[in-house]
């Protein structure tokens, strides 16, 4: 695992989370507003290999200091722009590593391959209910607690339903941090929903 420190709130991006405003200049003011101290995670699913290439080279030279970028399940991109990857649980892993690695994890068998893979990081969800999977309700404080333990000393981050009422909730049951997508990039003021979350999130680690 890499010895670099991780920020504490990871934004996972993409545009029809951002309700139509330009992506980069959103995911930059909120990295701004965090002063850097964020992990942005590029998830465009059925984007083109080339757009996806441009999208991710402008967002990592827009960055602030600080601020580390990962791209979803695109290791040739990462490779190229040199910039972090994220596997989705089911991918395959892969060789020759040069930037930091995440995963997503939802079960101990899953948790296992993100530890002998040497993953830097673990998103473990859906931990409570959200508008991306709907009729799901959520697996629960007790299962971000159980992956945790196993997954430990890896940092940790929990997905699915995370806002500021409940970012320090997660905190508690042993999560390094909190993964969000919607209530940063549909808020109306998208920097101010993260630094709320992110007030929530430290609160919750020096009270």
């Amino acid at each position: 695992m890499s010895a670099v420190a991780l920020p504490r709130l990871l934004l996972v991006c993409d545009r029809e989370a951002a309700r139509g405003r330009p992506l980069v200049e959103v995911i930059v003011a909120v990295a701004e507003a965090l002063e850097g101290d964020v992990l942005v995670q590029l998830r465009e699913k059925e984007m083109g290999e080339a757009e996806l290439r441009v999208l991710a080279g402008e967002l990592r030279d827009g960055l602030p200091s600080g601020a580390l970028l990962v791209i979803n399940d695109r290791a040739e991109i990462a490779r190229e722009l040199r910039i972090g990857l994220h596997l989705p649980a089911a991918a395959a892993s892969v060789g020759d590593r040069r930037a930091l690695l995440g995963r997503s994890v939802h079960d101990h068998v899953e948790a296992e391959r993100a530890v002998r893979d040497g993953a830097d990081y673990a998103v473990v969800g859906t931990i409570f209910p959200t508008g991306s999977k709907p009729g799901h309700a959520g697996d629960g404080l007790g299962h971000l607690g159980a992956l945790s333990d196993r997954l430990a000393p890896m940092p940790v981050y929990a997905i699915g339903g995370i806002e500021g009422r409940n970012a320090g909730a997660a905190i508690e049951a042993g999560a390094h941090g909190v993964a969000v997508r919607s209530a940063i990039l549909g808020a109306e003021d998208p920097a101010v929903a993260a630094r709320e979350i992110a007030a929530a999130v430290a609160g919750r680690l020096h009270g």
